[in-house]
């Protein structure tokens, strides 16, 4: 298979995914996102009228998410690596401390784990990448005042190379003359950038957004997948440094609308404001694709697992680098209810929004009743108040003034229902935690 052909099929793939991932998925998530935060779009509020938002959504997730923490963190080993055979006891501490370190310490584990969990049960399914990440660290140093021979030291070393250099200030020694006296002797001397590059390698851990992770829409499992992918927003300096061609990095072009996706606004509402057209060219971003596909590139009629990063929109992208694969694709998920023969899984989101757009409807009566209740309304004949003023704008201590012999204004009486909407409201809680098993207590 030669890169066109390969390039095509990740294009198709990427096409399918993403359409995949906007027609079943991105309402769902859109809508979780926009009852989280208290935005329902879907039950707009009457002018006038209370407006007020019931967060079941985010209270029951409020309730669950602490306390699925605490299982994990409770002790200070969260996976432990037991011995299969005899001899295998230090080995398997080895590992389980290995391990713990490597997730908790050497990466942030605490808030990958509440992040991961936190998009469970909002979303449906929370998705982790995990990988070796063998990309060349670089620090930059500078140094003053460096002598010929220290700077030959510096570059001495494989890993150490000198950016840029200018002459400084000259060093004086004192050295024998040729008649033996001690005289002043200048030195020249050098200021120095040097770039350190650290190449050890480290495994990474980190939560991504769940509209950034597509998937084909006949896997049921991230295991069992014919084509997966991470989108991502990068820069083009980053694709430079992690060893692509610089013209064909150059190039691409700018991805200045797909970070304005809907799951991005629902979750940000400032995520609408995208300015990526402005700043240095090397750090605009480029949308990157990396991919995991079932493709026969050998011939022998027998698909193996290749990864690709591919840059740019879908049809119109650049293939930058490919590879046959022979590890496990770098990505787990966590569902909240998995649904037999589905990827994506039912979360709380699905089981308590109804109940907050109910509890929204009732909660709005209700206090909408007990506004009419404390504030009436006031009936009065036709041209038989003197001061019809003060019925419009009511004051405390004030006189209505009405004729003589006119029937004198009275409150409207408005039936106060607000114990009969307090019933619903608790009738829905019990709902609430029948479904979720969370419950006050």
């Amino acid at each position: 298979m030669d890169d066109d052909t390969l390039k095509a099929l990740l294009s198709q793939e990427i096409s399918s995914a993403l359409s995949y991932d906007d027609t079943e998925l991105s309402q769902k998530r859109t809508k979780a996102l926009e009852y989280y935060r208290g935005e329902m779009t879907d039950t707009p509020a009457m002018t006038g009228r209370s407006s007020v938002v019931s967060k079941d959504v985010a209270d029951t997730i409020g309730w669950m998410l602490p306390g699925i923490i605490r299982v994990f963190t409770a002790s200070d080993r969260m996976a432990l690596y037991e011995p299969e055979r005899p001899g295998d006891e230090q080995f398997a501490e080895q590992a389980t401390d290995y391990a713990n370190f490597v997730f908790m310490r050497d990466n942030p584990g605490y808030r990958i784990m509440w992040d991961a969990t936190h998009d469970s049960l909002l979303l449906g399914n929370g998705v982790i990448k995990h990988w070796w990440d063998d990309k060349e660290e670089c620090e930059y140093t500078e140094h003053s005042g460096l002598t010929e021979e220290q700077i030959a030291i510096l570059e001495s070393d494989q890993s150490v190379e000198v950016v840029a250099q200018k002459k400084g200030e000259p060093q004086v020694i004192l050295a024998p003359g040729p008649d033996g006296q001690m005289m002043e002797v200048p030195i020249p001397t050098y200021d120095v950038k040097v770039k350190r590059i650290t190449r050890s390698g480290r495994l990474r851990v980190e939560c991504i957004e769940p509209e950034d992770f597509l998937l084909d829409r006949d896997a049921t499992q991230i295991e069992k997948f014919r084509f997966c992918a991470h989108r991502q927003d990068t820069t083009r300096s980053d694709l430079i440094e992690m060893g692509f061609d610089r013209e064909l990095v150059e190039s691409l072009p700018a991805d200045r609308f797909s970070s304005i996706r809907e799951e991005k606004l629902s979750r940000d509402e400032n995520a609408g404001v995208f300015t990526n057209n402005v700043g240095d060219e090397s750090m605009l971003q480029v949308e990157l694709f990396e991919c995991y596909g079932k493709m026969d590139v050998d011939g022998d009629g027998v698909a193996e697992t290749v990864r690709a990063f591919y840059a740019g929109a879908a049809g119109t992208g650049e293939l930058l680098d490919w590879e046959v694969w022979e590890d496990d694709v770098p990505f787990s998920d966590i569902p909240c209810e998995p649904i037999p023969h589905r990827w994506d899984a039912r979360s709380i989101a699905d089981d308590t929004s109804d109940i907050q757009r109910i509890k929204t409807v009732l909660t709005r009566q209700f206090l909408d009743n007990l506004y009419w209740v404390n504030n009436p309304m006031t009936t009065a004949e036709e041209n038989s108040v003197v001061n019809p003023e003060t019925l419009r704008s009511p004051r405390f201590g004030a006189t209505i003034y009405h004729k003589k012999g006119s029937v004198p204004p009275v409150p409207m009486a408005v039936p106060f229902i607000g114990d009969k909407a307090l019933l619903g409201l608790q009738h829905f809680d019990q709902l609430r935690e029948t479904r979720t098993g969370v419950s006050r207590a």
